[in-house]
């Protein structure tokens, strides 16, 4: 065997495996069960703290259904948008943690989720500032994806 054809076979061999493992991840995640609807939307809402997380405004705004309404502010999704970046600016570092999460159904394509969240921001290690709310969310499915069409929010004090 010539020195070239040994080389083509070592390269070969790794794109190979790769290619192999990444259909046997397709085939195995096609025969999974799809996840319950509970956990679709706590699937979207972990992507939304994520997307916060890695100042990420589209991963954040990416379940907001078009027609979404945040009560409290009366905000639309592009006052949401306007409201994200500038919190953006003003804070280096954003987190957001779920608490208390829960999921009521309505039917086949609508939800309701309510859960506390604190929000944190600042510039160094220790967030500079913090807040605790209560959350409410209404949530539709548009074909197999859970969308958030509604909002509100509350402060919670002693906590």
């Amino acid at each position: 065997m010539s020195r070239h054809s040994r080389l083509g076979q070592a390269r070969f061999l790794p794109v190979s495996a790769g290619l192999l493992v990444l259909l046997l991840a397709m085939v195995l995640s096609a025969c999974a069960p799809p996840l319950a609807d509970e956990e679709q939307i706590r699937q979207r809402l972990d992507e939304m703290v994520d997307g916060l997380a890695e100042r990420n405004a589209r991963a954040v705004l990416a379940p907001l259904a078009d027609d979404f309404s945040a009560e409290t502010w009366n905000l639309d999704p592009r006052g949401v948008r306007l409201l994200l970046q500038r919190e953006m600016r003003a804070h280096e570092r954003l987190r957001a943690r779920i608490h208390d999460f829960s999921v009521d159904l309505h039917g086949q394509d609508r939800a309701s989720a309510e859960f506390r969240v604190i929000l944190t921001g600042g510039s160094g290690l220790i967030p500079e500032r913090g807040r605790w709310y209560r959350v409410r969310t209404g949530w539709r499915l548009e074909g197999s994806d859970w969308m958030m069409i509604s909002a509100s929010w509350e402060d919670v004090v002693g906590l």
